[in-house]
């Protein structure tokens, strides 16, 4: 009772409320981690995902970023346009989408569970992760 009487006194309202706030942003980030249907990949995962032919490789990024470089054998589909042309992707094979650092591919990955694909991958870390394994590029 006495840690309660603490916790709820006048002058630790503030830092109750802050430590609530705090469990409850963890709590909810191992939820949302937990309920996501595709999986995060480092870049030398992705390297063992390529090894079979059952992999599409879709970049994300816009014009201006593409042309710093590339994974060869991607397929170049403009964030804004992926809705827009998702029939043209096979949903029987396994999709890893990136982008430059990985945010905007992981919003591309949900999308893609919700409509139906079943093994999606993002690429942590994006381009520059890739970049940075000083894998190879073509520009």
């Amino acid at each position: 009772m006495e840690i309660l009487e603490f916790l709820f006194a006048d002058e630790q309202m503030f830092t109750t409320i802050t430590l609530i706030l705090l469990i409850a942003l963890l709590v909810g980030n191992i939820v949302v981690d937990k309920l996501k249907k595709y999986e995060d990949i480092d870049a030398n995962g992705v390297v063992t995902l390529m090894d079979g032919s059952n992999l599409i490789l879709l970049d994300v990024r816009d014009k201006k970023e593409r042309r710093a470089g590339y994974i060869a054998g991607d397929i170049h589909i403009p964030l804004a346009s992926v809705k827009d042309k998702l029939s043209l992707l096979d949903k029987r094979k396994k999709v890893l989408v990136y982008c430059r650092s990985g945010s905007r591919s992981a919003h591309i990955a949900g999308l893609l569970t919700r409509n139906e694909f079943e093994h999606v991958y993002n690429l942590k870390g994006g381009f520059q992760a890739w970049k940075k394994a000083k894998l190879p590029i073509k520009t």
